[in-house]
């Protein structure tokens, strides 16, 4: 459903890929996550704007047409209803309110690096819940996987982000925790197929315990991104975490992986 927000939500066919008829979906849906999926899918879409809005310099008409909406007009009303702002509005007040990054930060921008990465097959499972849960996210992922008995200490795992707490609320933040996929015979089948696209991205290294991944954030989309005004920008709103070390193994530690951030080059 989320591959496909940029068209008409196809209910009929996001049932049948459940094996659920269209009325059953609408009613799991709606008691799983306390929305319909429509509602879910305009909620994502606006808060992918938000953060456009925010995060980039992209027209406000260019943004509305990426959010699914045939007009300008439309857009500014949703969003409105959405946020209480219309997007002018809320591009300078979001701007104003964010927190500055630190010297010790902007020092640290310094050492982000520009790879061209190329795609990977992911296997990866869905978590909801605020970023404070995301080690437990690993240490149930990980269960999943000795339960199905592949090579925990030979995995190559990804974390991949989707949304910005000061957006989205808590209890609605998407998280995947993802693995390469090398092709194993068997694997779980609560696994679902991502797929890593090949392109530029901005790389920080993050060692440290997870709840200061605010700050290496703070780096990349702020410190670094500003400095490079002129030469990158980022238009897509995903952030990826590529596990130095597995992630179950230091809960509550420091955490080792790079932060990665996809970027265009813009002259």
């Amino acid at each position: 459903m989320e591959c496909n927000m940029s068209e008409s939500a196809q209910l009929n066919a996001v049932a049948a890929h459940v094996d659920l008829s269209p009325f059953h979906f609408q009613r799991y849906f709606k008691d799983a996550m306390g929305e319909t999926p429509a509602a879910y899918v305009r909620r994502i879409r606006m808060d992918q704007a938000a953060v456009s809005l925010w995060i980039s310099d992209q027209p406000v008409t260019r943004i509305a047409f990426g959010a699914g909406y045939g007009s300008h007009e439309a857009f500014v009303r949703a969003f409105h209803r959405q946020f209480g702002w219309v997007p002018s509005q809320y591009r300078a007040h979001a701007r104003q309110a964010s927190s500055v990054p630190l010297p010790e930060e902007y020092t640290r921008a310094e050492t982000v690096r520009v790879n061209r990465l190329a795609s990977m097959p992911l296997l990866a499972m869905r978590f909801y819940g605020p970023y404070a849960n995301v080690e437990a996210h690993w240490q149930k992922f990980a269960d999943v996987l000795r339960q199905a008995a592949l090579p925990l200490d030979r995995l190559q795992v990804i974390g991949v982000a989707y949304d910005n707490p000061e957006i989205t609320p808590n209890t609605l933040i998407r998280y995947d925790c993802a693995l390469v996929d090398c092709g194993f015979d068997q694997r779980p089948a609560s696994l679902t197929e991502l797929a890593f696209p090949a392109d530029s991205y901005a790389q920080l290294e993050h060692h440290a315990p997870y709840q200061e991944i605010f700050s290496t954030y703070r780096v990349l989309s702020m410190a670094w991104l500003t400095s490079v005004a002129g030469e990158y920008a980022v238009e897509v709103i995903r952030a990826y975490e590529f596990y130095r070390e597995p992630p179950w193994e230091n809960h509550g530690a420091a955490q080792r992986f790079d932060l990665v951030l996809p970027v265009r080059k813009v002259r």
